[in-house]
């Protein structure tokens, strides 16, 4: 198996445009890795079936394919959102004086990419890199109450969670812009969480506060809700939104 993906990559490597040249066929990669002809058409069709190189079928030439551009945006698209998010997150922090958490979906779940924590003694520091189920959580249910409905059910559907509980949370969530969370993540704990949106119009995460239930009171609810959808928009209009 580990042969057959480092022949892979360096096909791929291969194929990098050049001036000269967008497209090669089989024979001429073959020639240039020194790789046998039936091994390259068999990596290059496997690739191809996955959009991972395009085959064009009047020259019978390959390329590069767009589910690589697809995938080199969405790793931009990850770094680009936490160098935004940084100094909006601290200045939530600030105001709020709450820990603050960029979450970022990978597929069917929302990780933690970023955060920072409140200067108060008694404060939430969950870690970065803890990834949970998109149905756990005000700053994972906020990203999938924004997906549309058919993506929703199929994930709610893969990750085994009972849908008919969740659709009217989640259609309320959707409505208000925010989610809001009690204990769904540690115990003894709240958080409020708002969608950030790319300039595709997807919900790509979320940021959030979150600290000691006893610290979310009503009296203070409306204001926290205020800054962390603030800080949501102003992070997705910089990512062109």
């Amino acid at each position: 198996m580990s042969d057959v993906i480092s022949k892979s990559i360096r096909l791929l490597h291969a194929l990098k445009p050049s001036e000269q040249e967008q497209e090669w066929g089989a024979t001429e990669l073959s020639k240039r890795l020194d790789m046998p002809v039936q091994t390259v058409h068999r990596l290059l069709s496997t690739l191809a079936k996955h959009g991972i190189v395009y085959k064009n079928k009047e020259t019978r030439k390959f390329r590069l394919g767009l589910t690589l551009m697809h995938l080199g945006f969405m790793v931009w698209e990850n770094l680009s959102v936490r160098n935004i998010a940084r100094p909006i997150m601290e200045q939530l922090t600030v105001r709020t004086r709450e820990s603050c958490y960029l979450t970022v979906r990978e597929g069917n779940e929302g990780i933690f990419v970023d955060s920072v924590d409140s200067p108060q003694l008694l404060r939430i520091a969950e870690p970065v890199g803890m990834r949970l189920p998109l149905y756990k959580g005000a700053s994972k249910k906020v990203i999938l109450a924004h997906l549309p409905t058919k993506k929703q059910l199929s994930i709610l559907n893969e990750l085994n969670s009972p849908i008919e509980p969740l659709q009217p949370e989640l259609e309320k969530i959707k409505k208000n812009g925010y989610a809001i969370s009690f204990g769904e993540t540690t115990e003894g704990t709240a958080s409020v969480a708002a969608p950030i949106f790319n300039w595709d119009n997807q919900p790509i995460g979320s940021i959030s506060i979150a600290g000691p239930e006893i610290r979310f009171k009503n009296e203070i609810m409306d204001y926290f809700i205020f800054e962390v959808k603030n800080a949501a928009l102003e992070i997705s209009e910089e990512l062109g939104w």
